[in-house]
């Protein structure tokens, strides 16, 4: 029998602007017809650091991927919406087409195709209104892999909505309304639980650049950060292991439920309002309930993590010394969400240890733990012989195998 890893490990690769378009365009009825056609595209998230303060008025440093989604949008002559995702984006058992007048989008509810419907939805809430459109969607960025591929959805058919009906609502970095927008398509439409981390990421952070949320303020406030990693010859290697808990939507709600009751047990309105304090720490570990303690702890220290990474990405010291500081936090940020927030799988736990064994300098899972995808810090030169170690340890150990993506 041959060798299922003969090929050598799977890489998804990123479209190009003409790719990305080609096949949003193509899922429009008519393709071929002439009329006007508003396209736009966002960007997966990829966070560095700084994995569920959002919940709770903290602080997260991400940047996006190459991998997008694109959306391609043609205004109709009546109220009909018809959406086509592309096959290749199909969650399995739900469809990907719908047709429902713009009075009659619920249809969509709770649907992975609500993330472009209630983008409609969300708009006319706001009191913007415009036809009907026909809208086709397309992407490679892999479904639950932990790069707010749902996010990505909405901003992409935000961006092209908004150009499509004339809106002229801010986009790019100033666009945290229609971010705002798409967080309540999670939310309220769809039935998530988001705070807004991967939404604010994909629509305000720039290209090559990280970005700064800090969630004590509602939008959250966005500061540019550099990120040098290629011209000090790194890569961020993303291990998408697709072994997610796709039934932890509860848990998820759960673990925001906990760092409310530990905001609660502590007289502030959210642990935020602990980062920097003198006696943060102290107070902390004066709580009584252990798991709250643990929750509160996380979002914390993951807090004083995401400043010292920011700090060190800022900083003028020895490069080599300050990359090591930032792959040391993303191992911590990992054993944090793996004992104190328990949101980590036994892949994902591979997958971090196996690229530390291999020399990455760090690495940590990303997005909530419903997604089986983990993040490691490597040197351009040891990227692929990662991905070869990680792949053949999976192998041998009879899971299934990752794929891997290079930003």
């Amino acid at each position: 029998m041959a060798d299922p890893r003969e090929s050598g490990p799977r890489w998804i690769q990123a479209w190009d602007e003409i790719e990305g378009e080609r096949r949003a365009r193509a899922l429009l009825p008519d393709a071929d017809t002439a009329g006007q056609v508003a396209v736009a595209s966002a960007p997966g998230r990829l966070t560095i650091i700084g994995e569920y303060t959002d919940v709770s008025g903290g602080l997260s440093l991400a940047t996006v991927t190459p991998h997008r989604t694109w959306a391609a949008v043609r205004v109709r002559d009546d109220d009909v919406v018809r959406i086509a995702l592309d096959p290749a984006m199909a969650e399995p058992g739900e469809p990907t087409s719908f047709e429902g007048s713009l009075d009659a989008l619920d249809g969509a509810r709770g649907l992975w195709l609500g993330y472009v419907a209630g983008v409609v939805w969300a708009l006319r809430e706001r009191g913007y209104e415009g036809p009907g459109m026909d809208i086709g969607v397309a992407s490679c960025i892999p479904n639950h892999a932990g790069l707010s591929t749902a996010a990505a959805l909405s901003a992409a058919a935000a961006y092209a909505v908004n150009r499509a009906w004339g809106l002229g609502l801010p986009e790019r970095t100033d666009s945290h309304e229609l971010a705002d927008a798409c967080v309540d398509v999670a939310n309220q439409f769809v039935g998530g639980a988001s705070a807004g981390l991967g939404q604010h990421t994909v629509m305000r952070c720039a290209e090559g650049e990280a970005i700064v949320l800090d969630f004590a303020s509602s939008p959250p406030t966005a500061s540019p950060c550099p990120l040098y990693f290629p011209e000090y010859g790194l890569r961020i290697l993303a291990i998408n292991t697709g072994s997610g808990d796709k039934g932890l939507a509860d848990a998820i709600r759960q673990r925001i439920r906990d760092t409310s009751l530990a905001a609660q047990a502590l007289g502030v309105e959210n642990l935020g309002e602990l980062h920097g304090a003198p006696d943060g720490a102290q107070r902390i570990e004066s709580l009584a309930d252990p798991l709250i303690r643990r929750r509160a702890w996380h979002v914390y220290t993951e807090n004083e993590r995401v400043e010292l990474v920011r700090d060190e990405l800022s900083g003028t010291g020895p490069a080599h010394e300050r990359f090591v500081a930032v792959g040391k936090a993303m191992y911590r940020s990992h054993a944090s969400l793996e004992s104190d927030l328990e949101v980590s799988t036994p892949e994902l736990n591979l997958a971090v240890e196996t690229a530390f064994r291999s020399g990455a300098l760090g690495a940590h899972m990303v997005g909530t733990g419903r997604d089986g995808c983990a993040v490691a810090l490597v040197r351009r030169a040891a990227a692929a012989s990662t991905a070869e170690v990680i792949d053949k340890t999976f192998h041998e150990r009879g899971l299934a195998r990752p794929t891997f993506m290079l930003m």
